[in-house]
C-alpha cells in the first residue's frame, strides 16, 4: 500500500477476520491492533454494499475490529478502501494473491453479468458493460494513467481500474 488511500480487492473462499491482518512497513511487522495503536493505518475500511434490490439502500459500509461496525471479516468479491498513514504491505493470511512484478494480458480479461453471459473486454466495451480503457495508479506520478493501447498489459500491484456502466459485472482473469 502507498501512503494515502488504497483500494484492495478480496476474493477468497476463506473468511478472514480483519484482526488477523498484518501490516509491514519494511522495518517492522505489526498485528492489526499494533498497527492501529502505532498510527500506521486507519481503523476502518470502507466497502460498497450493492446487495439490496432497492437502490436507495445500497451504500458504503465499514469493516473494522471495533464493535458496532457493519462487518469484522472480509467478504468474498468485495473491494475495500483503506487509508494508510505510511507505505507498507497489508497481509491477509490464507487469502492468496498475486506476486509483485507479474503481468497479465488485458485481452484475456473476461466479464460476466448476473445472468451468466460472458464477454471479453472488447465485446463488453461494445455492449456498454464497461469502458474498455483500463487505468492504473502510477506512484511516481501520484495519479492515474491509461494503460497504453500498445502495451495492453496489466501489472500486479499497480491498482488497475476499469469503469463499469452496469451493476453486478464480475471480472474474470484467465491464466
Amino acid at each position: 500500500m502507498v501512503q494515502g488511500w488504497n483500494l484492495i480487492g478480496y476474493s477468497s473462499n476463506n473468511s478472514i477476520d480483519l484482526s488477523n491482518a498484518k501490516f509491514n512497513n519494511g522495518s517492522n511487522e505489526y498485528t492489526w491492533t499494533q498497527a492501529l495503536s502505532n498510527n500506521k493505518i486507519q481503523a476502518y475500511l470502507s466497502y460498497y454494499d450493492s446487495s439490496s434490490e432497492t437502490a436507495s439502500l445500497r451504500k458504503y459500509k465499514y469493516l473494522s475490529t471495533i464493535s458496532g461496525m457493519d462487518a469484522s471479516a472480509f467478504a468474498d468479491n468485495k473491494g475495500y478502501w483503506i487509508w494508510a498513514n505510511q507505505s507498507g504491505n497489508l497481509t491477509l493470511p490464507s487469502a492468496g494473491g498475486a506476486t509483485s512484478g507479474q503481468t497479465y494480458a488485458w485481452s484475456k480479461l473476461r466479464f460476466m453479468n448476473s445472468s451468466g453471459s460472458e464477454m471479453n473486454i472488447t465485446q463488453a466495451g461494445t455492449a456498454g458493460w464497461v469502458e474498455n480503457i483500463i487505468y492504473y495508479y502510477d506512484a511516481s506520478f501520484r495519479g492515474f494513467k491509461e494503460i497504453p493501447t500498445d502495451d495492453e498489459v496489466l501489472h500486479s500491484w499497480t491498482g488497475n481500474f476499469i469503469w463499469s456502466y452496469k451493476d453486478n459485472i464480475t471480472l474474470i482473469r484467465q491464466n
